[in-house]
């Protein structure tokens, strides 16, 4: 059975002169019920932590890591939905749905979830036993990227996508019309291009049964695939072709390559004499954002490519042989996966950040007081200091000036008041402009006015609609839109807004009754070592 690409062993005899085979964990194989020998066992193993210090617990016991949600942490993507398939509430305003495929999604640090790949070594030999000693041995890890291009008429991407799209909905629960209908879109315009690529390719990474069933449609598109390294060196890093020398012109580089840590033992496991044999796993931090670029500016990564993880150990030559090149052992490419946008909603959900307004009463009584040396000074060069009349909030005109440099110090407090100030003023402002009501039911505030929220849902319970309203009635919806004069805006029919939108739109902006809690991921469930009296 093969474990990967390994260079034949080089250098050294006896005991030593073999490779490595590099495989998942024991207790990964113990939860999916199958042994080291199992095709399961040779991709190496991504564990999940909701904490920057997942080190620590990593190494206190590397069983305990948390399970990937079979619905957050896959790669969707968002398609149109027609009207007809919203559905009322929240649902009215959703003019997208999301169509997971079974790609790995990672997120980032942002989003509180930071992983690590997890190995197991056995010696390549008969039987796989373990190694006796890590003395000597480079373990490592390469990230690599799988590329591809699809060469085929639009007509027949689309109609994969679709039929792509249509399989994940109505396996989500959907019947099949509702499936097509929403996949295609309004007026059956179906997936962008750029989407149809992104979900074939995304999907086929796992889903190989699907070139099966779509054989008529597959034998039309050409897939060219490749695996890119990282390459890094004088001229700095670039994506390349696995096994291509540098362009001309450009210094020699190499894979870009990192750490792996071996796991010490842990002591109290087993308690049986004598202790069993000793386990070689090891581990590296995953990279899920980076601040590297190529020699073109392009980032080092992205959330448009999919990405593998190969693990490597590298054995230096024995003495006496010091001439012979290291020996290299390779792991297969581990899971696949894409990384979240930095702006993921399902990513920035797992973060909370809480902001208290400065308190004007206190400012007030703070500026009766003499100024002190703290605050946010800024400095204006020569030439480059603004002068301008605000006009009433409309500025008519205005110069560059400046001799000299001028230091303004300010309270930090004025630039948050200022920054909400406006916040607030533009948010119903882009709702308007740009039609996004769905905008509104991502915010809520606590608490809301108990009898605001009596008045509208008496109002609605009645069957009565916007046009409708009274002053009461404005006032309190005004209230839940966060801006003054919005209902009677709406009532207008402002933004495409419809009267029998109304009773919706106030479903959508109700805070709920209590506040979510965002469920916490859920670990992995805990496995004995089959080494402890079994000598597995």
């Amino acid at each position: 059975m093969s474990a990967g690409p390994r260079a034949a062993a080089e250098g050294g005899t006896g005991a030593a002169d073999h490779g490595f085979r590099i495989l998942a964990p024991w207790y990964v194989c113990e939860r999916g019920k199958f042994d080291r020998f199992a095709p399961a066992a040779l991709t190496p193993a991504l564990q999940k932590y909701a904490s920057a210090e997942f080190v620590h617990a990593l190494v206190a016991d590397p069983r305990d890591s948390l399970a990937f949600d079979p619905v957050e942490d896959v790669w969707s993507c968002p398609l149109p939905v027609p009207p007809e398939q919203r559905g009322p509430g929240r649902a009215r305003f959703a003019t997208h749905r999301l169509y997971r495929t079974k790609l790995r999604k990672l997120y980032q640090p942002s989003h509180e979830r930071f992983y690590a790949v997890v190995v197991e070594l056995f010696c390549d030999r008969p039987g796989w036993p373990r190694p006796q000693s890590a003395e000597g041995l480079e373990v490592g890890f390469v990230m690599r990227r799988r590329q591809v291009e699809i060469d085929c008429p639009p007509k027949v991407l689309r109609r994969l996508a679709l039929r792509l799209t249509t399989g994940l909905l109505a396996g989500a629960g959907a019947g099949a019309d509702a499936a097509t209908a929403s996949a295609a879109g309004p007026a059956g315009a179906g997936p962008s291009l750029s989407q149809a690529r992104d979900l074939l390719w995304a999907d086929l990474a796992h889903r190989r049964t699907f070139e099966a069933e779509n054989r008529e449609l597959i034998d039309r598109v050409a897939v060219a695939t490749e695996t890119q390294a990282w390459m890094v060196g004088p001229a700095g890093g670039q994506w390349r072709k696995v096994g291509d020398p540098p362009p001309a012109g450009r210094p020699a580089d190499r894979e870009q390559e990192l750490p792996m840590w071996r796991l010490p033992a842990r002591s109290g496991d087993c308690a049986q004499e004598p202790p069993p044999p000793e386990r070689s796993l090891w581990f590296g931090v995953v990279p899920t954002s980076s601040g590297d670029h190529d020699d073109r500016g392009a980032p080092k990564l992205d959330d448009g490519s999919v990405y593998e993880l190969h693990c490597f150990v590298r054995r230096a030559p024995a003495p006496g042989h010091e001439h012979c090149p290291p020996q290299v052992s390779w792991s297969e490419p581990g899971e696949p996966f894409r990384l979240a946008p930095f702006y993921d909603p399902e990513g920035t959900k797992n973060r909370r950040i809480s902001i208290t307004l400065p308190d004007l009463r206190a400012l007030a009584a703070r500026a009766g007081e003499p100024p002190g040396p703290g605050g946010v000074a800024i400095t204006s060069p020569p030439g480059s200091q603004l002068s301008f009349d605000p006009g009433g909030g409309t500025p008519s005109g205005g110069s560059v000036n400046g001799t000299t440099p001028r230091i303004c110090t300010f309270a930090l407090e004025i630039f948050m008041i200022v920054a909400f100030f406006l916040f607030s003023m533009f948010l119903p402002i882009v709702v308007f402009l740009f039609q996004l009501w769905w905008l509104l039911a991502l915010r809520f505030c606590l608490p809301p006015s108990a009898t605001a929220l009596a008045t509208l849902k008496a109002h609605f319970d009645a069957g009565l609609t916007l046009a409708d309203m009274g002053a009461a009635e404005r006032d309190a919806f005004d209230g839940l839109l966060g801006a003054q004069g919005a209902t009677a805006r709406l009532q207008a029919g402002e933004g495409g807004f419809r009267d029998e939108d109304g009773e919706d739109l106030f479903e959508a902006l109700t805070p709920p009754d209590p506040a979510p809690v965002p469920v916490p991921p859920q670990p992995l469930p805990p496995v004995d070592d089959p080494l402890c009296g079994s000598g597995g």
